[in-house]
């Protein structure tokens, strides 16, 4: 008995690692997952109204009316000229004209409804198209952006890790000096200070004529 109390709390313990174990394993394995979207979805408003089925009926109408019309007008045609022959009165043939304008009304009517129906058919499957098209090339170009941009990152670091270096200067071996220094008289021996003061103008006069002779250069 005493020694199932000491080996109690050991194995409560090992039981609270386990669980929280197999909790982080599963937690991690739903994190792992990744949530497969559809690249560039087609919203609601450009989905078609109008189904295949429906624009099949429709331009089978279309092609009906659009011959009944025909037979219409060629029925009105020999009317005008039975009369223009004589064949029929002014009163008769209006009252031909009457029947007949009555069903040529009718099927102006059907072909505008069938032909609204295909154009907005037509119109959609154009649009969809379209995007479907534009999607296509959006992908293309993120496939090669995700391609070039690691490499453009990588040499831009690489530029700027790289120590700049030091700006050459060019001289020119057969430019002549510009203003050669004169040579000066034998002068008397001077102190120190005299000396000093005449070493520091010897190098201005160095300096000024090397700068005369980039700026001719240049």
């Amino acid at each position: 008995m005493r020694r199932k109390g000491h080996t109690a709390p050991f194995t409560l313990l090992t039981l609270i690692l386990l669980f929280g174990r197999k909790k982080t394993e599963q937690e991690n394995t739903n994190i792992a997952e990744p949530i497969k979207k559809e690249p560039f979805p087609i919203p609601e408003i450009l989905k078609k109204t109008i189904t295949s089925n429906d624009v099949s009926r429709s331009r089978d109408k279309l092609r009906l009316a659009s011959l009944e019309r025909d037979i219409i007008g060629d029925a009105l045609t020999k009317i005008y000229e039975a009369e223009t022959r004589g064949q029929i009165n002014d009163s008769e043939k209006n009252q031909l004209l009457q029947r007949y304008k009555t069903d040529l009304k009718r099927v102006d009517g059907e072909i505008d409804t069938h032909k609204r129906t295909v154009d907005l058919y037509e119109l959609e499957s154009a649009k969809e198209d379209l995007l479907k098209s534009f999607n296509e090339k959006m992908l293309e170009i993120d496939l090669k952006i995700s391609q070039i941009k690691p490499t453009v990152a990588t040499t831009t670091i690489e530029t700027v890790t790289k120590p700049p270096e030091s700006p050459k200067t060019e001289t020119s071996p057969t430019t002549p000096p510009t203003n050669p220094p004169k040579e000066r008289p034998k002068e008397k021996p001077k102190n120190k200070a005299e000396e000093r003061l005449e070493t520091i103008r010897e190098e201005v006069l160095k300096a000024m004529e090397r700068l005369e002779q980039i700026e001719t250069e240049g």
